[in-house]
């Protein structure tokens, strides 16, 4: 496979990533290049997104077609050593997965640091974009011009891949719509729009039509919908040049009719589209990780590991203390209820009593006049409720209906009868709503009346 040289202009060092498309990468590699040395801008990198057919349903999406990293003026962000070996060794890693050969050699010795921005164009290789989704993606869809300026643009962007950009120090983020693809450009400088610049991409990569041409011939298993939309493409720049046209698609006919996939060919694309995958999963649970822990230090995925654990431990850490919390309080709740009924009713502690002189009517419907007196005393998340009244009417029967319209969880409960006075003691848990002694002791009250 051809190889694409990445080299940045500050520094010395250079990785390369062999092109997925063979037999157009020289010439559109070439066109990349010509692209970004001729601006008098300083563009950091250039991606062309090409239209690729989806075997599954048909549809197009935009893959990586090829791309030349051009350098920063200025290095962003500070590296550890750690960092800056583990993103060598993952540019290492894609350059042995991809190569058919190993005539490729990478230099070991190579001690220059992977800038942010090198790095975010290293990783767009396993990026893919549906069309109308991501900035490429909307780029291509409605065939206009996006141009992304300044980090609050960049930042508040509802597109995930601009974020990622301005996380990795890129500062002017465009993409150019093309007939085949979309062409993206990125700067940690502040670039203001340019065009000269647009009219110029669009100049040299849609007057391409040999280009588009080899594309159809490579794909060999083309849907119809995707071969009539790129014949529309290119009846469209030949303008005049209808005779040129006609030689180009009958070019086209036999190689697809004759032409089998290789088997060489074939298995290394499986390959990297099985690991585009695997990464691009990778990466949704990487963002649903930094999603829920509070504070990252760094936006590396080594950092934001180790974030995590630090967090899962201190969440560790506050569970088993308020374990322990609770455990206490449970003893030192059973030792207070049982304090609580061994005094009597002039204690020292909290008490409301209340005195109904009149219940209008029972549960049978039967009038009296009875005296009652409620003491509530609350103990952490429990409540010690005393009711005393004259035996007369089944009054533990009122009660028990006054706790169940209350929706009240009894804990314990007890009941004596001394001399036509009946003495009921009930523990309960406080409710939400009834949080202070005087809400619980009037909402009894009501609910009793009622009974």
């Amino acid at each position: 496979m051809d190889e694409l040289m990445v080299s940045s202009s500050s520094s010395s060092s250079s990785f390369f990533i062999p092109s997925l498309l063979s037999q157009t990468s020289s010439n559109l590699q070439q066109k990349l290049q010509n692209i970004l040395k001729i601006q008098t801008d300083s563009w950091s990198y250039a991606i062309f997104w090409q239209t690729t057919n989806d075997d599954d349903d048909g549809h197009l999406f935009l893959a990586w077609g090829d791309g030349h990293f051009h350098g920063t003026k200025s290095k962003t962000g500070v590296q550890s050593s750690e960092q800056s070996t583990e993103r060598k060794n993952v540019i290492k890693g894609i350059q042995a997965l991809i190569c058919e050969n190993g005539d490729e050699k990478v230099d070991d010795d190579d001690d220059d640091e992977v800038t942010d921005a090198e790095w975010f164009y290293v990783m767009s290789l396993a990026q893919s974009f549906s069309i109308g989704d991501g900035v490429p993606g909307k780029a291509f869809s409605t065939a206009s011009i996006i141009w992304l300026t300044g980090s609050q643009n960049l930042q508040f962007h509802t597109c995930k891949r601009a974020k990622e950009a301005h996380l990795h120090g890129i500062q002017t983020f465009v993409c150019i719509p093309t007939s085949n693809g979309v062409i993206e450009m990125g700067s940690n400088q502040l670039i203001k729009e340019n065009w000269v610049l647009i009219q110029q991409v669009k100049s040299i990569f849609n007057n391409s039509i040999p280009h588009i041409v080899n594309c159809l011939e490579q794909n060999t298993n083309i849907n119809p919908k995707t071969e009539e939309l790129v014949s529309v493409s290119v009846s469209a720049e030949c303008n005049d040049s209808d005779s040129d046209c006609q030689l180009l698609v009958e070019k086209k006919t036999p190689k697809k009719r004759g032409r089998k996939p290789g088997a060489t060919r074939e298995t290394p694309l499986n390959h990297v589209e099985a690991e585009r995958q695997r990464r691009e999963k990778l990466n949704h649970r990487f963002y649903a990780l930094r999603s829920v822990v509070p504070h990252v230090t760094k936006m590396d995925k080594a950092s934001l590991l180790s974030d995590a654990v630090s967090y899962i431990n201190e969440l560790k850490s506050k569970v088993a203390e308020l374990e322990t919390q609770l455990t206490r309080k449970s003893k030192k709740l059973k030792i207070e209820c049982t304090d609580s009924f061994s005094i009597d009713n002039n204690s020292t502690a909290t008490t409301i009593t209340n005195s109904v002189d009149q219940i209008r009517h029972n549960s049978f419907g039967v009038h009296s006049n009875l005296k009652v007196e409620v003491e509530v005393k609350i103990l952490g998340p429990d409540a010690m409720v005393r009711v005393q009244s004259e035996n007369v009417n089944y009054p533990s029967t009122r009660l028990m209906r006054a706790l169940q319209d209350l929706e009240l969880h009894v804990h314990h409960a007890s009941i004596s009868s001394v001399n036509d006075i009946m003495l009921q003691d009930i523990v309960v848990k406080v409710p939400i709503g009834l949080s202070t002694e005087d809400r619980l002791k009037n909402a009894l009250i009501r609910s009793i009346q009622h009974q």
